[in-house]
């Protein structure tokens, strides 16, 4: 299991705007693309789980990911390596989602 939060601020996005329906499509994106990425880098046989959500703290959202692979792989691939990518890279489309999603309330 690995848990992170995001302790990088993301400069000043107006998160007032985004609805519950708009957090919830954005969590879907992020667990879609995140879950291509772990089959496109694990192995075949590996399996992995993914649950993606997002905390509202005040005036902040932390995104939290809890991802696990297991596989009969784990001497030939670094399973704890690819799921740290895997946060690295949820976490750039969690930005870039919330920075579409919130240009557009602002319009």
């Amino acid at each position: 299991m690995d848990y992170q939060s995001n302790d990088k601020v993301l400069g000043r996005i107006n998160i007032q705007g985004l609805t519950e329906d708009m957090l919830e499509n954005i969590i879907g994106k992020v667990d879609e693309k995140v879950a291509e990425y772990l089959a496109s880098k694990l192995p075949k046989k590996t399996y992995f789980t993914t649950i993606i959500s997002i905390e509202k703290v005040g005036d902040s959202l932390n995104l939290v990911l809890d991802l696990e692979a297991t596989g009969p792989f784990g001497d030939v691939y670094n399973y704890e390596q690819i799921l740290q990518d895997a946060i690295n890279y949820a976490r750039s489309i969690f930005e870039e989602l919330l920075s579409e999603y919130a240009s557009r309330e602002t319009r």
